[in-house]
């Protein structure tokens, strides 16, 4: 009962994020359609660039609820091996650093059209989505070599039966 219900919350979540990315596809549109209606190519430029980051935005929210569909509802699975692990939180994270980074480079165009000290947010921004290639380079390298350290199974199976046996305790 457990399982449907957390399933059915998974499903809940991923609908919900999938309509929020849509309503953020459809506000970029009318911010570059009002900016459009001014008349005022400053006006036009700053909604273009909020637009744009509306947009980037909504592609995050959108992988998220995709990787929300497809790792808990359609596969269902505990990530139990290290390889299974590893592409998971790969997958996930470069999202969170495609989205991060494509808004590092708006609030750079948009540091650019306003004053120049404005332009340590998205530097620091981009230094962070830095350190998360870095550390997700750690991740990959580490959990490689994770991956080829040889477990023997019998010991693996009797590990999970103990396992299995106290979490029904």
């Amino acid at each position: 009962m457990f399982q449907s219900a957390a399933r059915g919350m998974y499903l809940l979540a991923a609908v919900t994020l999938s309509l929020f990315s849509l309503l953020f596809i459809g506000l970029s549109a009318l911010t570059v359609f009002e900016g459009m209606v001014a008349l005022d190519s400053a006006a036009l430029t700053s909604a273009m660039l909020d637009g744009v980051g509306m947009i980037v935005l909504a592609i995050a929210v959108f992988e998220i609820a995709k990787y929300l569909y497809e790792e808990e509802i359609v596969r269902e699975r505990e990530l139990r091996r290290a390889d299974e692990a590893r592409r998971t939180l790969t997958k996930f994270l470069t999202t969170i650093i495609i989205a991060a980074s494509l808004e590092g480079l708006v609030l750079v165009f948009e540091a650019r059209t306003s004053e120049i000290s404005a332009i340590i947010y998205p530097v620091m921004l981009l230094g962070v989505v830095t350190l998360l290639v870095v550390g997700l380079g750690a991740f990959q390298w580490l959990a490689r070599r994770a991956e080829s350290i040889h477990v023997d199974p019998r010991v693996s199976e009797a590990d999970e039966a103990e396992e299995d046996k106290r979490s029904e305790a």
